[in-house]
């Protein structure tokens, strides 16, 4: 699930009018680093926040991908997306929602998810919707291809501010052995192997921490924003 570039389209994609329709409900989408030891500002969340969202949430919830169900451009696994408290309870009560299989699952469970997430390669996202009071309700683990709201950015380049980092990466190029696992896990065209060397381009990450936790010389690192 390399990162496509801006522009690119698939033959089943979404429309640029879907796309803008559904960033219209959005107040932001926060990339949530996972499997790391980062502490930041109690404003961004980062992997120890996610698990307080989990571990405090009253009903959890897990449901399939809508967009990677219905836009199939990848074999990455469905049932990851998580919502919690009142978005859980409005979508277990729901038949809108049968054909996504949402099913409840406790604190360990959802933890468990998370990981197995990570480790296909999906980009957790925290939605804050413009009517949730800055609450985060939603955890969508997301792949460039599929995902409706993080596709429009990056391959038509519609709302970029959307989207908030709390992390980026550094690597260290004496220990970097050019061997392009980075380069396929980024789905936001930070890096690429030119003539046999890491192009890195800081700009364009946003510390989701997929190359992190697969860097066979470990040359990459996880970086706090303040």
């Amino acid at each position: 699930m390399a990162h496509r570039k801006k522009g690119f389209t698939y033959e089943n994609d979404w429309t640029l009018d879907e796309m803008n329709k559904v960033l219209d409900t959005l107040e932001s989408g926060i990339i949530v680093p996972v499997n790391t030891e980062i502490k930041a500002d109690q404003k961004i969340l980062n992997y120890d926040n996610v698990k307080k969202y989990i571990t405090n949430a009253t009903k959890i919830a897990v449901l399939d991908c809508d967009c990677r169900a219905k836009k199939k451009h990848c074999d990455a696994p469905l049932g990851v997306c998580m919502v919690f408290d009142g978005s859980a309870e409005r979508i277990l009560s729901s038949e809108k929602y049968v054909p996504l299989h949402p099913f409840e699952i406790d604190a360990k469970k959802a933890l468990g998810v998370l990981k197995m997430a990570s480790e296909s390669g999906l980009v957790h996202i925290a939605y804050v919707g413009k009517n949730d009071k800055g609450k985060v309700e939603t955890i969508c683990s997301c792949c460039s291809c599929c995902c409706e709201n993080l596709g429009a950015t990056l391959r038509y380049g519609l709302a970029p501010h959307l989207y908030k980092a709390s992390a980026t990466t550094s690597t260290d190029l004496s220990s970097c052995t050019a061997c392009g696992v980075c380069t396929n896990r980024c789905h936001f065209g930070a890096r690429e192997v030119v003539n046999d060397s890491l192009v890195y381009n800081p700009n364009m990450c946003y510390g989701c921490g997929l190359c992190v936790s697969t860097c066979p010389s470990n040359a990459i690192s996880l970086i706090q924003l303040s």
